[in-house]
């Protein structure tokens, strides 16, 4: 594995576990406060976190590229109000909403070649009928067709796709956290908008969920940032699968529900599916081959 790869994995996992926090943090949240509001603190929060980072490190955070970071941006306000929607609105369970939004590394997958010109090997479209058939077993009880927010969740992760893939176009040139304000400041704009039909006072114990959702929100932005700037996307994207695991063992602890059989099946078969993808199973000759 080439020094590239390896931070690109590190800074993957550490958002994994960052957003990991954030929707937990989320529907913890739901019952004090509606999930725009959330959001918007979350991304407000985050645009904090960035120019703190930026200013410790000496990092530039004018974006030179405008019209990727916004292209980057406003699709991941849309994945964003896809997935906190889902978190909010108590519909799904988290996990399941996370095994749906992982969905997202398939798609880079599947478009890394046509937009980047990046060369997708035979394991990696291993990986991707291994993932969806992950998401076909997690689906089999009509979860997709009865719970118009999962069909909506999986909307948001191809959102969230695009947004990688302009990211990608982005990292080599302007700083993680040049990039991580631009998205947290215009992902917060647009939840404000929707919030403001509801918006109402933070109350007391709102206040725990929003401040670790806002943080751990904020990090895991500007790692994923540092990820897609170290490595391929086709290679790392797929380890976005560790989020699964992640949270299906968080949510357990939080609010003591159990993935049922067939998450856990689905989950196994995406996460497999995730490693394939990452190109992590591959050794080094028939890597440099392909």
């Amino acid at each position: 594995m080439s020094p590239g790869l390896r931070r690109g994995v590190a800074w993957l996992l550490l958002s994994e576990l960052c957003y990991t926090v954030m929707r937990v943090a989320a529907r913890a949240g739901a019952g004090d406060l509606p999930w725009a509001e959330f959001a918007a603190a979350r991304f407000l929060g985050g645009a904090v976190v960035a120019v703190v980072a930026a200013r410790l490190q000496g990092r530039s955070l004018r974006v030179s590229d405008q019209r990727n970071a916004w292209l980057r941006s406003l699709f991941g306000t849309g994945g964003a109000l896809c997935l906190f929607h889902a978190l909010g609105t108590k519909h799904i369970a988290v996990g399941d909403a996370t095994v749906l939004y992982a969905t997202t590394p398939l798609w880079v997958a599947l478009l890394s070649g046509p937009v980047l010109r990046e060369r997708v090997g035979r394991l990696t479209w291993a990986g991707v009928v291994t993932g969806f058939a992950g998401v076909a077993v997690l689906l089999q009880s009509g979860l997709a067709w009865s719970n118009p927010t999962a069909l909506f969740v999986i909307a948001g992760a191809v959102s969230y796709a695009l947004a990688l893939l302009r990211l990608r176009r982005l990292s080599g040139h302007e700083s993680s956290e040049a990039i991580a304000l631009h998205m947290s400041l215009v992902a917060a704009a647009a939840h404000l908008v929707v919030a403001l039909p509801s918006l109402r006072p933070v109350h007391a114990t709102a206040w725990p969920a929003l401040a670790a959702g806002a943080l751990s929100g904020g990090f895991g932005q500007i790692a994923v940032g540092r990820a897609y700037s170290a490595a391929p996307a086709a290679r790392i994207a797929g380890l976005t699968y560790s989020g699964v695991l992640f949270t299906y063992l968080l949510e357990a602890a939080m609010f003591h529900r159990a993935p049922s059989l067939a998450e856990s099946a689905g989950a196994a078969l995406v996460v497999l599916g995730g490693v394939l993808v990452s190109g992590l199973v591959r050794p080094p000759e028939r890597a440099i081959a392909e």
